[in-house]
């Protein structure tokens, strides 16, 4: 017997709900209901398309909140999928989720037009936490380039919302630190820390022991970046204590981190240590970008100068091309900090006007 579209689509709507509220373990169970329903439905083209927006967002949400695989390649709607009849909800979910997944794939400039899109057509929805939803989305993608006051603009928007809502605690949470990173990048690490601890107190009440490592680690980049490095590497230890988070995708990012402050903090052996461990878990989970911020970390501290220079060189062009513009920044940054200890001011110049040139090009960022 066939399932009648609107039971699928009722269902489709709670699980909608569940990604909305970060709510892992029922959109799990809803997921894995409407894939069952849809393969008995009746043919309709509006429900399978929904049912794929959500799917995505569904994969994004396990991606972003417990550090599950984004499978390459995964995106499947295209703007060919709506047509005149689509509701605006559909309508305004794809250019919504489209900006998302160009912000993964680092195409940021193609991320805000569609961002743009969204915002004209968020105006047919009226529901708050819809549009607080869009406010965290877009404030993430300007805060991914750097641009602070839009992205703090569209946060603060967004937390005045949640607060008003109980059961959107790890919304909050996750706003909090896009606020937080926000106020990193423009070097107020005071009040960065109270965003980022009260974050961690949200995720603790909640004992949400995975979203509390997250905080950790993500507190450790303003620890780094404030130049309070023994800081950083407890907060890491902390994150890279929690089992859930060891199996997640930003393992990596924990472990690339604790190798650069040891060698910052001047411990080699200690770094070698967790390099050794990275290259392990890059043999399994291979990771492009971060298997070359690590190279570059490593020429950096432990090559003869032409040698380490030329790595940095080549490793740097490749996160360039990757479009991992924070990542050249930072440790552009940090070659040219290097390199100035080690009285080496020509290529410490070469390095320091690459991030010049680097967060300019950020700042120029504006949509097609």
């Amino acid at each position: 017997m066939s399932v009648m579209p609107e039971v699928v689509s009722n269902t489709l709507n709670e699980l909608h709900l569940a990604i909305r509220k970060c709510d892992v373990d029922s959109a799990k169970k809803l997921f894995e209901k409407a894939k069952s329903l849809l393969n008995d439905m009746e043919e309709n083209d509006k429900i399978i398309v929904y049912y794929q927006l959500l799917s995505s967002r569904y994969k994004m949400m396990l991606y972003k909140t417990r550090g599950e695989s984004f499978p390459q390649g995964d995106w499947k709607i295209t703007e060919d999928s709506l047509d005149d009849d689509t509701n605006s909800l559909i309508d305004y979910y794809f250019y919504l989720f489209e900006a998302e997944y160009l912000s993964y794939r680092n195409n940021y400039e193609r991320a805000i037009e569609m961002m743009k899109i969204a915002e004209k057509k968020l105006e047919l929805i009226c529901s708050e936490i819809e549009t607080a939803e869009f406010y965290v989305r877009a404030a993430s993608l300007y805060m991914s380039i750097h641009q602070s006051i839009a992205s703090l603009s569209y946060i603060n928007e967004a937390i005045n919302i949640y607060k008003r809502h109980e059961d959107y605690k790890l919304n909050l949470a996750r706003s909090l630190t896009i606020k937080a990173t926000n106020y990193v990048h423009l070097k107020r690490y005071d009040d960065a820390e109270k965003c980022y601890l009260k974050s961690i107190k949200i995720a603790r009440d909640m004992d949400d022991v995975y979203y509390e490592a997250m905080q950790c680690h993500n507190i450790s980049l303003m620890y780094s970046s404030a130049g309070r490095h023994k800081e950083c590497v407890n907060a890491l230890q902390r994150a890279m204590r929690c089992r859930e988070w060891k199996e997640s995708v930003y393992h990596i990012n924990s472990l690339y981190m604790i190798v650069k402050e040891r060698f910052i903090m001047g411990n080699p052996k200690g770094a070698i240590y967790y390099l050794n461990k990275a290259e392990r878990v890059l043999k399994n989970v291979p990771n492009p970008i971060y298997e070359t911020k690590i190279n570059i970390v490593r020429s950096l501290f432990c090559d003869e100068k032409k040698e380490s220079l030329d790595k940095c060189r080549e490793n740097i062009r490749y996160l360039e091309k990757s479009g991992d513009l924070d990542g050249v920044f930072d440790l552009s940054l940090l070659i040219k900090d290097q390199y100035e200890k080690k009285e080496n001011f020509k290529e410490a110049l070469e390095f320091a006007n690459l991030a010049i040139s680097t967060k300019e090009k950020m700042m120029m960022l504006r949509g097609v």
